[in-house]
């Protein structure tokens, strides 16, 4: 994520200090301060930006999505990566899960790509993790977004990607 980020915030930072520069009249000691500004101005964005996401990166959504979606994944286990305040949100993943690993896309054919803030999710801190679903009956994966929460501290898949994920298994 820091990656598609930084340039934005980098361009921003620097057409901010370029505009500095210019409104100064290339006064040394005012160009330093306005590119100072400028630069801890986009220093912020990004620090913001990184806590709104801060421990759900790659790695940890695909291992959120892939125990979501595996058939072997006990119903007592559901619940430690779905925001599950409803029980028919396990039942229907539960659902989704046998179903759709039958018909071959198995937990492997999900891949995150990437992990962006949103906005909150009934007062939750949220994020947009973007996925690659490799069919095994198409030569193009499709990329969907999903919705994960963070519950009491801890990221999960959220109820309406669940409902998301049900509705393509029908």
């Amino acid at each position: 994520m820091q990656k598609t980020l930084r340039k934005p915030v980098l361009a921003v930072a620097a057409l901010a200090a370029g505009a500095a520069i210019a409104l100064t009249g290339c006064s040394s000691d005012s160009t330093d301060n306005a590119t100072s500004s400028a630069v801890s101005a986009a220093t912020s964005a990004t620090d913001q930006v990184k806590a709104a996401v801060d421990g759900l990166d790659n790695a940890q959504a695909q291992d959120i999505l892939r125990k979501a979606v595996d058939p072997a994944t006990p119903a007592a286990d559901i619940d430690s990566v779905v925001d599950a305040a409803d029980p028919a949100t396990t039942a229907a993943l539960m659902g989704f899960a046998k179903g759709s690993s039958a018909a071959g896309y198995t937990p492997d054919v999900y891949t995150v790509t990437s992990v962006a803030t949103a906005d909150k999710v009934d007062g939750k801190d949220a994020a947009t993790v973007n996925i690659s679903v490799k069919s095994p009956h198409t030569p193009q994966p499709i990329d969907m977004p999903l919705v994960f929460v963070k519950v009491d501290g801890t990221w999960k898949l959220s109820s309406d990607a669940v409902t998301q994920l049900a509705a393509m298994g029908r």
